[in-house]
């Protein structure tokens, strides 16, 4: 469990400051405010949702990968509305380009990795093992799978064999 949290953690952080950093340097985007921020974190609460948990180019995880992606847009609106209205505090530091005392919320580069942050660890904490997730919520060692067999063939002797061959031939 610790170590999922971590690499959500990891994760998140990553996604969110390279999507902020384009923005933020490459882009130049300093402040974003209104709709421009709500697409901003929707973009990065989708981002995480796709490249958190399982990866999309695994085999049989793209429907799974899409709808964490469009969770993702609803959780990033909700995220930047919450901290939007109750947690906007002014920055104490001066950032490149960005002065003091802007609040937090109209910066991309930290708006994005905190989205990005918060729902690439709820995504990465729910990435579980489908053939595990029982044996690994009682708390036990989790047992190989075995795959389903075929039942044997009859064995033919070979006396057999030649009765049925023998009795083919009077047949025709």
């Amino acid at each position: 469990m610790l170590k999922r949290l971590l690499l959500g953690v990891l994760k998140g952080t990553l996604i969110g400051a390279a999507i902020g950093a384009g923005l933020h340097f490459g882009l130049g985007w300093t402040a974003a405010t209104g709709l421009l921020a709500y697409l901003l974190a929707m973009g990065a609460g989708a981002t995480a949702g796709l490249l958190g948990g399982k990866p999309p180019w695994r085999q049989d995880t793209w429907i799974e990968s899409v709808l964490k992606a469009v969770a993702g847009l609803g959780v990033g609106a909700l995220l930047y509305w919450v901290t939007s209205t109750w947690a906007a505090f002014e920055l104490p530091f001066a950032l490149p380009d960005v002065a003091a005392g802007t609040p937090w919320t109209s910066v991309p580069l930290l708006v994005s990795t905190a989205v990005a942050l918060v729902f690439g660890t709820l995504v990465e904490l729910d990435n579980t093992d489908d053939a595990n997730t029982t044996t690994a919520a009682r708390g036990g060692k989790a047992k190989p799978t075995t795959k389903a067999r075929v039942a044997p063939r009859e064995v033919v002797d070979v006396e057999d064999a030649e009765v049925v061959s023998s009795t083919k031939q009077r047949e025709r």
